[in-house]
Formats: structure tokens, C-alpha cells, sequence
């Protein structure tokens, strides 16, 4: 059962190689272009997360260069999200970067000068705010993905865009990665999406198809379809649920939706045209 496939977030730029890795195929990362194509896939959020890197500046660099070399090849569309604003704010080509983004976190996990990411009890910070505004009036969406409860927060009371791309229910597995009720509230309030990843612990303590299945509805039943979508994290998890080997697994998961009950027209809107309804192409 295929679907148009809009996958919010993948950490693939950081876990290739060389270009060819992701645009001829490789048997090292949960993705890469020709298992994309045979799995539905027709857009994909791919990330630089360079504050997870021992060497930021260089990987931050590194991931740049890698999205120029696949973006004009890949037969899917491409958009790129830095996650962890920090090697951001001192660069000197920042503007031209900035034009390149479609979505931002302002941190990774941690404290960094912009706020407090996962695993912090840290607000945003001044130059955090400056640059929340100075994203959104360039079109780049926020990610509240990475913020903890009060730096999220502050986001919302800033009254700028957001959406989620890569998070799971708090309420159906407890912990400081996924999102509260209410904030799942907030983003769909303004028109958001929250995209429901496929990262185990973020899932259930025995993480399968039904786990992905539970956070899906929950979200839908708190908010709306339309609030819903998928950002799986490949490459960016070691483990998958039991089940998934990679991202062709989508037909599969789709007609598990299916059986479960999920009209076609629902399993459409969370595939991907609630996606392509805020992350506009560039």
C-alpha cells in the first residue's frame, strides 16, 4: 500500500559518506535515495546536526556541502534543517545559509547560547529570541523537536510559528523527548504538524508497529488529522522498532494503518500533504 511519502526528519547527511551513498544506494544507512523511491518516498527534511558532532564547525561545513551535492541529483525533494542553531551564530556566510533552511531547532539536546534543549530547565536566552524572529521573518519554520518544556514554552509565547517534526506523546510514553498534551495542543492551534518518529525509546518500552500506531492517534484524537505526520529519525537511531529495517518499510506500515481502521484519505494526509501544506518548496 503506497502513499506520497513526505518524511519530516532523517539524519542521513551526517551518517554518508560520499554523495554517491545516498544517490546510488548503500548498505550502511537506514536510507538512501533508490530504497526512498521504492518506499513512496517523495520528500524528505534531511538534517545537519552538527552539535551532536566532536567537531561541530566541520561537520556543520561537511553537511552543507554533502545537501549541494545531492539536492540538484535526488529525483526526491529535498529540504534541509539545521538542527542546533549554534554554528550558526558566529558564521560569517549566515545569511546564505539561512536562505538555503527550510526549518530550524534552535538547539540539539543540551544547553547551548540560544536556549535550553532536552535535558536542561533553561529558557530561551536573548540571542535565542533574536534569532527565532530573524528565522521566521527569512520563512524558516521552527522545530520545537529538541526544546525543553520551558524554552518550548517561550517559543509559543513569542507567538512565531512551529512545528514538530520528529516527537512522539508524552502522555503515551513517558519522557522528556516527547511532548506534553497541551504543547501538541499549541502547535496544532496555529496549524502545525507534530511528525510521530520511530526512535524505540521514544515509542514504548518494546517499540513495534502498534507503539507507532498508539502515538499516531493519540495526536489525532487530541488535535485533528490534519495536525498529523511522520518524521521517522532514520539514521538518526541506531535501533528501530521491531519490524522496520529501513525506510522501505512504509508500504508496510501503511497497510498495518489500514487494517487497523485508517481510511485512505486519512493515511494520505498523514503520508504527506499535511506536510507539504506548511513546509513550503523551495
Amino acid at each position: 500500500m503506497k502513499y506520497s511519502v513526505f518524511d519530516a526528519h532523517v539524519d542521513t547527511l551526517m551518517r554518508i559518506a560520499s554523495p554517491e551513498e545516498y544517490l546510488e544506494g548503500n548498505s550502511r544507512t537506514q536510507l538512501d535515495l533508490p530504497r526512498s523511491v521504492n518506499g513512496g518516498v517523495t520528500h524528505l527534511v534531511t538534517a545537519i546536526c552538527a552539535e551532536a558532532e566532536k567537531e561541530p564547525i566541520s561537520a556543520f561545513k561537511r553537511g552543507i556541502s554533502m545537501f549541494k551535492d545531492v539536492c540538484s541529483a535526488s529525483s526526491v525533494e529535498l529540504f534541509l534543517m539545521l538542527e542546533g542553531c549554534q554554528p550558526l551564530v558566529d558564521l560569517p556566510e549566515r545569511d546564505e545559509i539561512i536562505r538555503m533552511l527550510s526549518l530550524a531547532t534552535l538547539t540539539w539536546n543540551g544547553e547551548n547560547s540560544l536556549g535550553g534543549g532536552i535535558g536542561t530547565d533553561t529558557g530561551l536566552t536573548g540571542s535565542g529570541r533574536r534569532l527565532a524572529v530573524e528565522l521566521d521573518r527569512a520563512g524558516v519554520l521552527l522545530d520545537v523537536s529538541h526544546l525543553c518544556d520551558r524554552s518550548r514554552k517561550d517559543v509559543f509565547s513569542m507567538g512565531i510559528r512551529t512545528v514538530a517534526t520528529h516527537c512522539n506523546c508524552r502522555a503515551v510514553h513517558d519522557c522528556p523527548r516527547n511532548l506534553p498534551d497541551d504543547d501538541i495542543r499549541e502547535i496544532a492551534a496555529a496549524g502545525g504538524v507534530v511528525g510521530i518518529n520511530f526512535v524505540p525509546d521514544f515509542l514504548a518500552d518494546n517499540a513495534s508497529f502498534e507503539s507507532v500506531a498508539h502515538h499516531l492517534e493519540h495526536l489525532v484524537e487530541l488535535t485533528d488529522i490534519s495536525n498529523a505526520g511522520f518524521g521517522s529519525d532514520f539514521d538518526g537511531t541506531r535501533y528501530l522498532p521491531a519490524g522496520m529495517k529501513d525506510c522501505t518499510v512504509w508500504p508496510e506500515l501503511f497497510e498495518y494503518l489500514y487494517k487497523r481502521g485508517w481510511s485512505s484519505d486519512d493515511l494520505a494526509a498523514v503520508a504527506g500533504s499535511n506536510w507539504k501544506r506548511v513546509i513550503p518548496a523551495k
